[in-house]
C-alpha cells in the first residue's frame, strides 16, 4: 500500500478538517481514531489571522482537542524567514493581528516611502489605497513576503473566496516583484513543522484539499500526500499529483485501517 508505514499526519484545516466554523464530516472521529491508533497528528494551516495558539482554541471549541504546539501556522514561522532576519522596515498589508506580530519582530511602518518589505496576509477590509501603497513600496525596490499563496479559500456552503495568492498576483502584476512565501507551499514551512512536531518525512503524510499548497508543498518537502475532497482546481497548467486521492477523511481512515473509538462523554 502506498500509505504503509505511516506514523504521523499533517492535516490541513480549511477544506479538510473544517469549513469556516463547521467541522468537515467525520473530522472529529478521524482525529480521535488516528490518535487512538498511536499516530502523531499536527495541524498545518495557512491561516494568517493568528498563530497556532488561536487556531488550537478554535479546534478545541469545535470538538477536536488541540494544544498550541499541535498547530503550525505562517505566523509561527515568520521570524525565521530569510527576508525577516535583517529586521527591515516593513509595510503590512493585512489584519491588525498580523501587523502586531510583525511589530514584535521588526519596525512596522505605515509609510510606503520608508518600508523596504511588504508582508502580505488576506484581509477582508483591504482597500485600493492600501494596495496602491504596497505597490509603491515594491516599485521603489522593496521585497514581497506573502504569509501564504492560496489562490482561494473554501468557506461554508461550498463557496470559495479570493485568497492571499490572488492578492499577491495582483501586486506582482503591478510591480513585477514576485512574492516569496512563509507558509504553504514553501517546502521550508513543512520541514519546520516536522522539526517542531518531532516527525520524520519518510513516515509522515500531508493531508489537504488544495493541490497548489498542500499537495505541491508536501511533494516538495519529500512527503507522501493525500488529496481530500475532489476539488481539482489549480492555478498551474500542470497540477501537482498526490500519492492518493480520497473524497473525505472517513475514506482515509479506511485506507489507514483505523479502528473506530467511541467519543468520551
Amino acid at each position: 500500500m502506498s500509505l504503509s508505514g505511516v506514523r504521523s499526519l499533517l492535516l490541513d484545516l480549511d477544506g479538510c478538517v473544517w469549513y469556516g466554523n463547521e467541522l468537515a464530516p467525520g473530522a472529529a472521529a478521524f482525529v480521535r481514531n488516528a490518535r487512538a491508533a498511536g499516530l502523531r497528528l499536527g495541524f498545518l494551516t495557512n491561516i494568517s489571522s493568528g498563530a497556532g495558539a488561536a487556531v488550537a482554541t478554535k479546534l478545541t471549541r469545535l470538538g477536536i482537542p488541540a494544544e498550541p504546539l499541535d498547530v503550525f501556522a505562517p505566523l509561527d514561522a515568520l521570524a525565521e524567514h530569510p527576508l525577516m532576519r535583517e529586521h527591515p522596515p516593513t509595510y503590512v498589508l493585512g489584519t491588525r493581528q498580523v501587523a502586531a506580530a510583525v511589530a514584535r519582530l521588526t519596525h512596522e511602518t505605515s509609510d510606503p516611502n520608508e518600508a523596504t518589505l511588504v508582508v502580505l496576509s488576506r484581509d477582508a477590509q483591504l482597500t485600493y489605497e492600501r494596495l496602491a501603497e504596497a505597490v509603491h513600496v515594491l516599485h521603489r525596490g522593496g521585497k514581497l513576503l506573502a504569509l501564504n499563496l492560496d489562490a482561494r479559500v473554501p468557506v461554508a456552503a461550498g463557496r470559495v473566496v479570493p485568497g492571499n495568492g490572488a492578492i499577491a498576483a495582483a501586486l506582482t502584476t503591478a510591480s513585477g516583484v514576485a512574492a516569496e512565501c512563509v507558509g504553504k507551499p514553501a517546502a521550508r514551512f513543512f520541514v519546520a513543522a516536522m522539526e517542531r512536531l518531532g516527525m520524520e518525512p519518510a513516515t509522515t503524510i500531508m493531508v489537504g484539499d488544495n493541490l497548489d499548497s498542500d499537495i505541491a508543498g508536501g511533494n516538495a518537502a519529500g512527503l507522501r500526500t493525500v488529496h481530500v475532497g475532489g476539488d481539482t482546481f489549480s492555478a498551474h497548467p500542470q497540477p501537482p499529483t498526490p500519492t492518493v486521492s480520497v473524497m473525505g477523511l472517513p475514506d482515509l481512515a479506511l485506507l489507514l485501517q483505523l479502528e473506530a473509538v467511541e467519543a468520551q462523554a
